[in-house]
């Protein structure tokens, strides 16, 4: 059983009424002591749907609320910013919280590029993306209807965010293997179709 989306934009649009004040309390529940909880807490529903003949609602990930929580502040979240640098630090690190941080505006500019520079090549193609998605003033990062029933939710600009960094990552390998693909050209490989996402 999943949250419905009219829960998600009620919850959104509290966050949005409550404003900054509301960091202190996000910022907890991204740390990794509530990621601990979270994983005890679904193990345990995992063990008892399995046994189970009702519909168990799986317990909620408090990163992922406060994650979507963030996203829904913007840039009334920005003090959350060393928070986001420290799941960045961790092994492996949170792929969502540079796209956070790039929703935050300038306030998280100086977080995406100082990953520009990273020595780990995922995060440096994400702040590169993230950048990108800046300059064109993206719907990915920028959706055209912000707020409400018809706005795009959280998890759906983050997996259009991930198909924008499975590009990048392969024009960034061609452009490194070039005979690569000059071999798939000559084997007559049909060219992939681009990435889509579904309605949810």
């Amino acid at each position: 059983m999943t949250v419905p989306p009219e829960q998600k934009v009620l919850a959104a649009d509290a966050i949005r009424h409550i404003g900054s004040p509301a960091v202190p309390f996000l910022v907890e529940c991204l740390s990794e002591t509530q990621l601990k909880k979270y994983r005890v807490e679904n193990e345990k529903w995992q063990k008892e749907r399995q046994t189970s003949e009702l519909d168990l609602v799986r317990p909620p990930c408090p990163r992922q609320q406060a994650m979507a929580a963030l996203d829904a502040l913007g840039s009334e979240g920005a003090a959350a910013l060393p928070a986001l640098e420290k799941l960045l630090e961790e092994d492996p690190p949170d792929p969502q919280a540079l796209y956070v941080a790039a929703r935050m505006g300038p306030a998280g500019a100086p977080l995406l590029n100082r990953y520009l520079i990273s020595t780990n090549l995922i995060l440096q193609l994400e702040a590169k993306v993230c950048f990108d998605l800046i300059r064109s003033h993206s719907e990915v990062l920028y959706p055209p209807i912000p707020v409400g029933p018809d706005a795009p939710s959280f998890a759906r600009r983050t997996c259009e965010f991930n198909l924008k960094i499975l590009e990048a990552a392969n024009q960034r390998y061609q452009a490194q293997h070039p005979e690569g693909a000059a071999d798939d050209d000559e084997a007559g490989l049909p060219p992939l179709p681009p990435p889509s996402v579904l309605p949810q």
